[in-house]
C-alpha cells in the first residue's frame, strides 16, 4: 500500500489535521518520511520494538545502529552523558543545527541507537519543518538519513516501504552537512568539515 503524502507548508503554523495525522503516526508505530536541515529522514517511535525492526529491514546496513531525532536539550541531556565544560559550549553552539553529532549514550537512551562501544549519533535539527515535525511527533525517534531530496526519488523508492511521508519545500543546508564526534578530544569530523571556531 502506498504511503500517505503530506505536504508541509513551512511558512506557516501547520493545520491541526496535520499535527495531529503525525502525532497518531508516531503514536501508531508508523514509519515516517520528514525533512530535517540537511536530507530527508525516515524513522519512527525510537521505544516500539516494531517500529525499530521495520527500519533495521530498510537499513542498507542492519547491524548498523540506528540515529537518535530529538528536539531539545532536555532530551540531549537525557540521552547522552555530560561533557566538559569546554566541550559542551561546543556542543551548544552546534545544536540545534544542521551538524550531527556522536556522544556517550546514557542507560536511558533508546537501545537501538546505541553502538557497541556506548556511542550514539543524535540529530538536533532547527529548520521550520522540522521543529514543526518534531513537536508534532511529541517523542524521540531513530531511524537515519536517507539522502535523499527529489520528491520523485523518494515516492518511488520508498512508497511502499513507509506509511507517511511529509515534502516540505523548505531549503535544505546540504553544504552544511558534518558529523562531528564528540567522544574523542578534541572532538574530529567523521563527515564533512568541524565548523570553524567550534573549540
Amino acid at each position: 500500500m502506498a504511503a500517505e503524502v503530506l505536504h508541509l507548508a513551512y511558512k506557516s503554523q501547520p493545520s491541526t489535521k496535520m499535527t495531529e495525522r503525525i502525532q497518531q503516526a508516531i503514536s501508531a508505530g508508523e514509519i515516517v518520511i520528514f525533512p530535517t536541515d540537511t536530507v530527508y529522514a525516515i524513522g519512527g517511535d525510537a521505544f516500539q520494538a516494531k517500529v525499530v525492526q521495520r527500519l533495521q529491514g530498510l537499513e542498507r546496513e542492519p547491524d548498523k545502529p540506528l540515529a537518535l531525532y530529538i528536539g531539545s536539550m532536555t532530551e540531549l541531556r537525557l540521552y547522552t552523558v555530560p561533557l566538559l565544560p569546554r566541550l559542551r559550549r561546543a556542543l551548544e553552539r552546534l545544536l540545534p543545527g544542521p551538524s550531527v553529532v556522536v556522544l556517550r549514550a546514557t542507560p536511558a537512551a533508546p537501545r537501538a541507537a546505541v553502538g557497541r562501544h556506548a556511542e550514539i549519533e543524535v540529530h538536533y535539527h532547527s529548520s521550520r519543518s522540522y521543529q514543526i515535525f518534531y513537536e508534532a511527533a511529541g517523542r524521540p525517534l531513530v531511524g537515519f538519513s536517507l539522502s535523499l531530496w527529489d520528491p520523485q526519488e523518494i515516492l518511488s523508492q520508498f512508497s511502499e516501504k513507509s506509511d507517511v511521508i511529509i515534502f516540505t519545500e523548505e531549503p535544505f543546508k546540504r553544504d552544511q552537512m558534518a558529523l562531528i564526534d564528540f567522544t574523542q578530544d578534541p572532538p574530529v569530523a567523521r563527515q564533512g568539515e568541524l565548523p570553524k571556531g567550534l573549540l
